[in-house]
């Protein structure tokens, strides 16, 4: 049988789209994931809870077999937020952010909060496509995280701070750690 040029044409497009989209292989990341700094914005805000500034860090992110992220049904062992004692469970977060402030030295000092107080770290949602499943494949995209800074004894006007992130995946692999830029409280 003959087939008609356009239908031919079309065919071989497609076996040799078939034969190319094979050969690609997806990239090779490690397990642990990987973060860059890209950028860390702010904006001063009022509203019904009071005036603050809303900052938002985004960093690049990239793990292997793309275990990224937590539902909020995730609460079970090991990512239950406090232990059986109610004290803070570290495993329950899965984005660390640690907060320096720069002293009159010039230099940024880590603030500690209170062994109960998980200070601005929090859960990213899982990042896993749904139609995956819990196929393992490789992930490379952003995470923007937002926070909200309310003045207070350590925060002032004029408090110059940045803060240090390391993310986790649901093996508790922890990434690198990456500093953002320094930003100033507004008045």
């Amino acid at each position: 049988m003959i087939l008609p040029r356009t239908l031919r044409t079309t065919l071989l497009l497609a076996a040799t789209g078939l034969a190319v989209g094979s050969c690609i292989s997806p990239p090779e990341y490690p397990d642990t994931p990987e973060i860059e700094f890209k950028r860390i914005t702010q904006e001063r805000i009022t509203d019904a809870t009071g005036t603050y500034d809303k900052v938002v860090i985004i960093v690049a992110y990239k793990d292997g077999d793309g275990d990224l992220g937590l539902r909020s049904t995730d609460t079970s062992p090991p990512f239950n937020v406090t232990k059986p004692d109610n004290t803070l469970n570290p495993d329950g977060y899965n984005y660390i952010c640690r907060l320096q402030v720069r002293d009159a030295g010039g230099n940024f000092q880590d603030i500690v909060f209170s062994p109960n107080d998980p200070g601005y770290d929090g859960r990213y949602p899982r990042l896993t496509p749904d139609d995956q499943g819990d196929r393992k494949a490789p992930l490379k995209g952003d995470i923007d995280y937002t926070l909200q800074l309310f003045k207070n004894s350590v925060l002032r006007t004029g408090t110059v701070l940045r803060f240090k992130i390391k993310i986790k995946d649901r093996a508790l692999h922890v990434s690198n750690e990456v500093v953002t830029d320094a930003l100033t409280l507004q008045p």
